[in-house]
C-alpha cells in the first residue's frame, strides 16, 4: 500500500525543490496528504557564558525569509492539480522539529533532500538531513 501521509522537509534549496516536487508527484499519484514544513532557527551566537540574541532587524530577515520560502512551496504546489498539501513554517532546531512534526502529524513518509542550505553551519554542526535519517521512527526518501 502506498504511502498516505508525506511530509517534505523544505528550506529552498535545489535538493528541497527537487524533493518538494518528489513529495508533489507522490502525493498526486496516490492521492495521499502532503505536508510541507521548513523550519528556521534565529541565529544565537554565545560570548563567554553569554547567549546575545542578533539585532531584531535580522531575526525580522529570517522569519521574511521563511515566509518568501513557504509561498514559494505553495506556489509550486498550486501548479499541480488536487493534491491536498498544507505548508507550515516554524521556528526551532531543523532536524528535531522535523521529526517532531512527522510524529505529530502522523506522517509515515519522510521526504528530505541530501543537503540544505547549510554551508559552513552544517559542516560545523552536521547535516539536517542526516540528523533526521539517523532518528526518524518512518522511512525517509532522500532525494539527491
Amino acid at each position: 500500500m502506498p504511502y498516505q501521509k508525506l511530509l517534505v522537509a523544505y528550506d529552498g534549496s535545489e535538493q528541497s525543490i527537487r524533493a518538494l516536487k518528489t513529495g508533489i508527484d507522490m502525493a498526486a499519484t496516490w492521492k495521499a496528504r502532503l505536508d510541507v514544513l521548513h523550519v528556521y532557527e534565529i541565529p544565537v551566537m554565545i560570548v563567554g557564558e553569554a547567549m546575545v540574541q542578533p539585532p531584531v532587524e535580522s531575526s525580522v530577515a529570517v522569519v521574511e525569509e521563511a515566509d518568501n520560502l513557504a509561498a514559494e512551496a505553495r506556489s509550486l504546489i498550486a501548479a499541480v492539480p488536487d493534491v491536498n498539501a498544507e505548508v507550515q513554517v516554524l521556528q526551532g532546531n531543523p532536524g528535531k522539529t522535523i521529526l517532531e512534526q512527522a510524529e505529530e502529524l502522523g506522517s509515515d513518509l519522510i521526504i528530505i533532500g541530501s543537503r540544505g542550505l547549510g554551508g559552513i553551519k552544517e559542516f560545523f554542526l552536521g547535516s539536517v538531513s542526516h540528523h533526521v535519517i539517523q532518528h526518524a521512527k518512518v522511512p525517509i526518501h532522500v532525494v539527491k
